[in-house]
């Protein structure tokens, strides 16, 4: 094939043909450079270390918001320090990867990223403290006072979970209702209340110092709390969970009567007995039982000569520091007493006051048996479930109920002139 030309022919294949070629080829490489372009563009703004750099700002982020909650900051401060590494080491990537330029706009915004967590949570939670923790009037209840402190705005939440140690032992494990809905001179609290029925185990540590000697008893009962996303503990009172009685001792006095009290012309006579009892923590030696105020008991006492009953006292139960029994219309005193909480005496008065006793005495002439020999005095003391496993807890002592005086000579018996009420071991 030929074109026409100016001064003459040209062939095909001929250099008209290949400058035809030549252009077309020039434009088509224009094209394919417009085309490529853009994905070089885009590829130079999310290089490699600017994408590494930014995913390790995101995982930051989230180990913040992670290690920002207030119970690990209370307890594991320095993983705080774990984040704010991870965010110098991808800020260092994304400012090197853009030449270092704009400087303070990209340290702004990581600090923002650093602090937004603990942000977050400064305004929407705080820290839950147990301010306090006391027992209900009746002793059946312990009731923790629960304060939340650095939540701007206050936090929103309906339970708590609970859970109580003793021993080293988990006891009681719950979810309780639980808010912020109190407001006393100190600010807001909530309250949580525990039936100590429910977990009670066995009695809490209590130190008591006889002489130079410390006597430790029990363990400590440990109370946990977790609201949200923060916990406290704290040790509960020892005197308020001192509830199983684990010693138990009794005691009679001899009432002494002089003159016209006694028969047979002599110049003193027992004209009865003054009944007593503890119940309460072990102590050591002859000392009595040590206080417990909110433990709950029954206590029966009777004191026999030989295997007769001379006198049953009616059983006593003991509630929350209060003993109450039938007084049998003022025959056993006034039916009632008060146990406080520096001791564990109980009195079981009779009808007779006696000053010299400072007391009530059950009189002679009210005794099933009154005959000379050898008395004992046993007091029993029962608790149920959880106090006790219902086994007894008892204490017997011994008295010798006897004549004393002139011993006479020869034929002479002679007569006695007094009567004595002597504690011995044994019968």
């Amino acid at each position: 094939m030929t074109y026409a030309c100016r001064g003459g022919y040209v062939s095909d294949g001929g250099l008209l043909q290949k400058a035809i070629e030549q252009q077309s080829s020039s434009q088509d490489e224009s094209v394919l450079v417009a085309d490529v372009e853009p994905s070089d563009s885009k590829a130079g703004f999310l290089s490699g270390p600017i994408r590494s750099g930014a995913g390790l700002a995101v995982l930051a982020l989230v180990i913040s918001f992670v290690v920002s909650r207030p119970s690990i900051q209370s307890d594991y401060a320095f993983l705080g320090l774990v984040p704010i590494l991870i965010l110098a080491i991808s800020f260092y990537l994304v400012w090197n990867a853009i030449g270092r330029k704009q400087t303070a706009a990209i340290a702004v915004v990581y600090l923002l990223l650093a602090a937004s967590p603990y942000l977050v949570m400064s305004l929407s939670s705080g820290e839950i403290d147990i301010s306090e923790s006391e027992i209900s009037g009746d002793s059946s209840t312990i009731i923790l006072t629960i304060r939340e402190s650095g939540a701007l705005f206050g936090s929103s939440f309906n339970s708590a979970d609970v859970s109580i140690t003793y021993d080293g032992s988990e006891v009681y494990s719950d979810s309780i209702a639980f808010s912020i809905n109190r407001e006393d001179g100190y600010g807001k609290y909530g309250e949580i209340s525990l039936a100590v029925a429910d977990w009670y185990d066995g009695n809490a540590v209590q130190e008591s110092k006889i002489g130079d000697i410390v006597q430790i008893v029990g363990v400590p009962y440990v109370v946990t709390v977790d609201v949200g996303s923060s916990s406290d503990s704290i040790q509960l009172s020892a005197r308020h969970l001192q509830r199983t009685v684990e010693d138990v001792k009794g005691e009679t006095s001899g009432a002494m009567g002089y003159g016209n009290d006694c028969e047979s012309s002599k110049d003193s006579c027992i004209i009865g007995v003054a009944l007593k009892s503890w119940s309460g923590l072990d102590a050591l030696g002859d000392n009595p039982p040590g206080a417990m105020p909110y433990a709950d008991y029954t206590v029966q006492a009777k004191m026999y000569y030989g295997s007769s009953v001379a006198i049953s006292y009616p059983l006593v139960t003991v509630v929350n520091g209060v003993a109450e029994w039938d007084s049998g219309n003022g025959e056993f005193g006034g039916g009632s007493a008060l146990i406080g909480e520096d001791g564990s005496e109980l009195p079981m008065p009779g009808s007779v006051d006696s000053f010299e006793l400072n007391t009530k005495y059950v009189p002679i002439d009210d005794w099933a048996v009154s005959d000379f020999g050898c008395y004992h005095f046993t007091v029993e003391t029962t608790q149920v479930s959880p106090w006790s496993d219902g086994s007894i807890v008892s204490h017997t002592s011994f008295y010798e109920y006897t004549e004393e005086g002139d011993s006479g000579t020869g034929d002479d018996p002679g007569e006695p002139t007094s009567e004595s009420w002597t504690k011995v071991t044994s019968c």
